[in-house]
């Protein structure tokens, strides 16, 4: 089997195979979307969104009809302010505007709630529950995402950027007290296995929590 995973940004286009590589280990990445054989995936940035409907689906969809021999394309992007129906019907009303038709290969979009550092704020184990540091502090204050769903989570009238800003944010000072430096340019700590793993098990203890990270994680059991 062969997937095509077209992800939002730059964090997901070095997170994604990471992932990927311990989640379904028998894929192996390719840097062509042509050269696919067999268990093989190809991954591209879209660039941010809109970008990647506008500039980057078409494409995507093109490459994958050119080469007839993938089994999905796997389109990854958050939420951010809309609800994860309300992202998709934006991406299948996309996909009909445009006439965007996929021949004989599955379609999984991945909705990240509300973006994808809102995922990784859901280990527990890098939680601190009695931090010392104020910025830390005040994140914890405002909201406990070791004991509430960080998917569920908005952010202070006060704080001035969106909401994914705020998650990112709460999320490096999360990983800071912890010694972990975390940036959208270096968030390879977030990739390791046992940064997958707490996940996984907050998953299990907590199952209505980060539906949409679950629903990514089923997928790969399925493809794996």
């Amino acid at each position: 089997m062969n997937w095509y995973f077209l992800v939002e940004g730059k964090t997901e286009r070095k997170i994604y195979p990471q992932w990927i590589s311990y989640l379904m280990p028998h894929l192996s990445r390719i840097n062509s979307p042509g050269d696919a054989q067999n268990n093989n995936y190809y991954l591209i940035s879209g660039g941010g969104f809109p970008s990647l409907l506008d500039n980057h689906l078409a494409d995507s969809i093109a490459d994958i009809n050119a080469c007839g021999n993938y089994d999905g394309l796997i389109l990854a992007l958050d939420a951010d302010l809309l609800s994860i129906s309300e992202r998709m019907k934006e991406v299948y009303d996309f996909i009909k505007d445009k006439n965007l038709i996929l021949y004989n290969c599955t379609l999984e979009i991945i909705v990240q709630n509300r973006c994808i550092e809102t995922w990784f704020l859901g280990n527990r184990k890098v939680y601190s529950r009695n931090p010392t540091a104020k910025e830390l502090i005040d994140f914890i204050h405002f909201y406990n995402v070791s004991d509430f769903d960080p998917e569920l989570m908005d952010k202070p009238l006060t704080f001035d950027g969106t909401l994914s800003d705020y998650h990112y944010e709460y999320l490096k000072q999360m990983l800071l007290f912890k010694n972990i430096r975390y940036s959208k340019t270096k968030p390879y700590e977030v990739g390791k296995a046992y940064y997958i793993e707490e996940l996984k098990k907050r998953l299990q203890k907590t199952p209505t929590h980060l539906s949409s990270l679950k629903k990514f994680f089923d997928l790969c059991d399925l493809i794996q």
